[in-house]
């Protein structure tokens, strides 16, 4: 069977009359129906761009969607029609999977022994090298020596399955998954001391097995913050007792009067006096030894490079940050960069969350997580490789202030960028001079206004319209409205011309002018930037227009030069348009938008004149929207949902959300939200019975 599936892409129907494509058409066919009888009517799923496999019919119904409408250009394989996965040409990336899976056994010696090298930042030849007299290097770090030697040495006489370092890092990763308790943990480790005739080397006590931990580059910085968020205390502020901007002691009161950091030994009789105790502490996870960490395995440091030795099939798609013009944009602007693929590319994501159980609590506390995009797309979004770099304490949240928590990973970005950190790649076993760069930025919509300076409330909310946003402030329902989304529609679009959809007018504007970073750093010139802080005189709540402050990331040398700095997370979008669209189809109370003071603001905006309430007296009488549904159609729709079943892994069970008691859908997850809205919303809505006892397939 021919491989080549060009046509499938091929649009417009005069396109879709030409040889090629019928040709293609009839190919499909003949495979798809190759173990039917003739003339029988046999059905098969129909892969058109209606259908989309949700719907049988025969040959001719099949062939006549197919010329019409088209087919599914990402439908391949064809595994619905017969096809196995692995016939097409997959096989690389699925073999490279396999890689994957290879490299995930913790008990290799290998990577082991590479752990180490990447935790003492050297790389010799020969371990068992020795100088001319005899002595170990010495520009090789004692600790390499001592990992060395616990890495080769056996766990007990004739153990061939674990070494002693294996042994004890495997136990650590046990005690984490399990959420052992560091009293737990200690009394494992005294039975498996004496199980193995009290051997001096083994760790008898939590703390000394985590000792492991700092040699081998797995701790965190401790670095205290302001109470309020002013400061960080490093730097010039390393030593200060109270913040210089808000004057809050540093300490928190009767904690005593020595360093936290200092140790005191009962030898010295010191050991009844308290150490000072900080009011708030920023833990920040060093992001350099993580990415060094990365070329330490052989075939993770192959996939390093995948985004330039890939083979890129279908330029239109994109498939990985890599197909971005933003990524080409950073490698026109900076040629040097982009000349090694060994350079990293990350993506930086944040968001608040609540860590205990009661959701009554008021407590924010905000991880900054880290994102290599250098590896393929089946590796990167996993959770091996999504690094947690800064854990910002509560319980308040830092929100304009997250530039005081971000200095110390920005620092290390500076450094990567403009100097760079010498690295081991264990693919070509040599030594490279690694640097990295942070593509974009991924959060929500409130945490956009924090991480790039612009507010995202009020009038002028959208970041990409700027000063240029159309608003309007709605007299009823004291919200501000956002009407000029036509304008990024394409210029002959029907609905620019559509009066009497929408607020009746014809949109005749072009799309906004993103502001350039450039444009950005002009704006700000001669502007001080904001004093950080809870607790600081607020004079304007803005700078100028919508600023609020100039962001950190500026500080980066590229920064001004990214296409694309900030990105909006599209699974808090869609799970707040799921349940619109539901609460207001369904009519539910409390969560739909068509509102009494939503129809009052038509009548002030003087559109949709037939759905403008008639007042009776002290009453109002709502005229049926056609976008609501009745009793009947309402139930079918819940009768659909309760029946759709999908494969293991696909979604949650949505079945169990449609109450037919309530006639509600509720409990949906942000990834139910969004197979709804890509794969149910329509057949969930469409009037048929073939709908009834639809089951999706993946």
């Amino acid at each position: 069977m021919d491989n080549d599936r060009s046509w499938m892409h091929i649009q417009g129907l005069s396109n879709r009359l030409q040889p090629t494509y019928r040709n293609g058409v009839q190919n499909f066919l003949d495979f798809s129906l190759k173990d039917t009888i003739p003339n029988t009517g046999a059905k098969k799923r129909c892969p058109c761009l209606k259908c989309r496999n949700y719907i049988d019919h025969n040959r001719e119904t099949m062939r006549a969607h197919l010329l019409r409408v088209g087919m599914e250009p990402d439908y391949n394989p064809w595994i619905f029609h017969g096809e196995e996965q692995l016939d097409m040409g997959n096989m690389e990336m699925f073999e490279e999977e396999g890689d994957l899976f290879d490299d995930q056994d913790p008990l290799v010696s290998e990577e082991m022994a590479a752990l180490v090298h990447d935790a003492t930042n050297v790389v010799p030849e020969n371990l068992n090298d020795r100088d001319e007299e005899g002595k170990d290097h010495p520009e090789i770090p004692d600790k390499f020596y001592r990992l060395m030697k616990d890495a080769e040495e056996e766990l007990f006489s004739g153990c061939k399955t674990f070494s002693r370092l294996e042994f004890i890092v495997t136990l650590l990763h046990l005690k984490v998954s399990g959420h052992w308790h560091d009293k737990s943990f200690t009394l494992l480790l005294s039975a498996l001391h004496k199980a193995f005739n009290y051997d001096p080397k083994f760790p008898k006590s939590s703390s000394e097995a985590q000792k492991y931990t700092k040699d081998l580059g797995l701790n965190y910085v401790k670095i205290h913050a302001c109470v309020n968020h002013c400061i960080l205390y490093r730097k010039e502020y390393e030593n200060a007792d109270s913040c210089p901007t808000c004057e809050e002691s540093r300490w928190k009161e009767g904690s005593g009067e020595f360093d936290d950091s200092v140790t005191f030994s009962e030898s010295q009789g010191t050991s009844q006096r308290i150490p000072r105790i900080p009011r708030l502490v920023l833990r920040h996870f060093p992001l350099v030894p993580r990415l060094q960490r990365l070329f330490m395995s052989s075939k993770i440091a192959k996939h390093m490079r995948w985004h330039k030795d890939r083979k890129r099939v279908d330029k239109d798609v994109l498939r990985h940050p890599s197909d971005s013009k933003a990524w080409e944009k950073l490698d026109d602007s900076f040629p040097d960069f982009a000349a090694d693929p060994r350079n990293v590319r990350l993506g930086l994501s944040t968001d608040g969350f609540n860590p205990g159980a009661h959701l009554g609590t008021k407590y924010s506390i905000w991880p900054v997580f880290l994102v290599p995009y250098n590896l393929p797309p089946w590796m990167c979004m996993t959770s091996p490789y999504i690094m947690l770099s800064l854990l910002i304490p509560g319980p308040k949240s830092p929100g304009n202030d997250i530039d005081v928590f971000l200095e110390p990973l920005i620092d290390e970005l500076q450094e990567l960028w403009e100097v760079g950190v010498k690295t081991y790649d264990s693919h070509s076993r040599q030594n490279f001079n690694m640097k990295a760069a942070l593509l974009w930025t991924m959060s929500d919509f409130p945490a956009y206004g924090n991480l790039s300076g612009w507010s995202t409330c009020g009038k002028l909310a959208c970041p990409t319209c700027h000063k240029h946003t159309w608003h309007k402030r709605l007299k009823h329902g004291s919200k501000e409205c956002f009407k000029g989304t036509r304008m990024f529609l394409e210029p002959d679009h029907r609905w620019r011309n559509d009066k009497k959809s929408f607020d009746g007018e014809k949109e005749r504007r072009p799309p906004p002018i993103p502001l350039s970073g450039d444009e950005i750093l002009e704006a700000f010139d001669g502007v001080p930037n904001v004093i950080f802080g809870k607790k600081r005189k607020r004079t304007d709540r803005y700078l100028f227009d919508q600023w609020k402050k100039l962001s950190i990331f500026f500080r980066l040398p590229y920064w001004s030069k990214l296409l694309i700095r900030h990105n909006l997370d599209v699974m808090h979008i869609e799970k707040n348009m799921c349940d619109s669209i539901l609460g207001t189809i369904l009519d539910i109370p409390n969560k739909t938008k068509d509102t009494l003071k939503a129809r009052k603001d038509l009548k002030e905006m003087n559109v949709h004149h037939n759905l403008i309430p008639i007042k009776i007296g002290d009453k109002y009488a709502i005229p049926r929207a056609p976008y609501q549904l009745t009793s009947i159609e309402r139930r079918k729709v819940l009768e659909f949902l309760s029946k759709v079943k999908v494969p293991d892994g696909y979604s949650s069970n949505i079945a169990r959300c449609a109450s037919m008691e309530d006639g509600k859908i509720s409990n949906m997850k942000s990834h139910d939200c969004h197979v709804f809205l890509q794969d149910l919303l329509k057949p969930a809505f469409q009037d048929g019975k073939e709908y009834c006892n639809y089951s999706l397939q993946a």
